[in-house]
């Protein structure tokens, strides 16, 4: 099922460029486009809006305004240029926080959060699921954009500009810096133990103080990891 979008921003090129980055989702659908709150409302009173791309400085109403007037509403990402409303929109429990002229990387990242934050909720509504088991993380390559299930990920190995994701399937390649995909991975699935490794902690089948095996893989562990990664492997122990 698609995620149906609504663009709410009174500048049409902020409106054309989000809408340029939506389109390069394949899960992703938008509704409308509205230029100002009023409008938006009238969408999301006829339309069934799962996200909101929501600009603040509008006329009449502001963006901040539009949220406190939902009862119900939609998942938010704000686009602004504006820093300084961050604080306020984060109190109002937005996905995410966009600085204008928004970068597709940056774009990607706050779909990913937004991506997360569904899946959470699923997780609290069925306690008995497998933790992030339908979470899909979003990444660009050149003109592809890979959906790449987190469950089946064994580890990421980091390649000078490129990272190759180790799968149950296979491996994929894909020009990215590990760094990033530390800041974007879950924490209670992922743990990076060196500097060119990011492991998948369910898929652990030996560890010790130097070292982690995935499979017939050997990981080493970085000395600047070493505390971290151990406590955490860690904390599965039973006996």
């Amino acid at each position: 099922m698609k995620t149906k979008c609504l663009i709410v921003d009174d500048e049409p090129l902020s409106i054309k460029l989000i809408k340029g980055y939506i389109e390069e989702l394949d899960d992703f659908l938008i509704i409308g486009e509205a230029r100002n709150a009023l409008d938006a409302l009238k969408i999301i009173e006829e339309e069934s809006i799962d996200l909101i791309f929501l600009d603040i400085n509008m006329p009449r109403i502001s963006g901040l305004d539009l949220i406190r007037s939902m009862q119900y509403p939609p998942k938010v990402i704000i686009i602004s240029a504006h820093k300084e409303f961050a604080i306020d929109g984060f109190e109002l429990n937005v996905v995410d926080f966009l600085l204008k002229p928004v970068s597709f990387d940056r774009f990607l990242k706050a779909i990913n959060k937004y991506k997360r934050s569904l899946n959470k909720e699923t997780v609290r509504r069925n306690k008995n699921d497998d933790l992030l088991n339908d979470y899909i993380i979003s990444l660009k390559d050149n003109k592809k954009v890979y959906n790449i299930n987190l469950n089946d990920i064994l580890y990421i190995e980091s390649m000078r500009e490129y990272v190759k994701f180790y799968n149950t399937s296979g491996h994929i390649l894909i020009k990215c810096a590990l760094s990033k995909l530390d800041e974007a991975l879950p924490s209670e699935q992922f743990i990076r133990v060196h500097k060119s490794f990011i492991i998948s902690i369910k898929k652990v089948r030996i560890f010790s103080a130097t070292s982690v095996e995935i499979g017939d893989k050997k990981i080493p562990i970085g000395r600047s990891f070493k505390n971290a990664v151990v406590k955490e492997l860690n904390n599965g122990i039973l006996l």
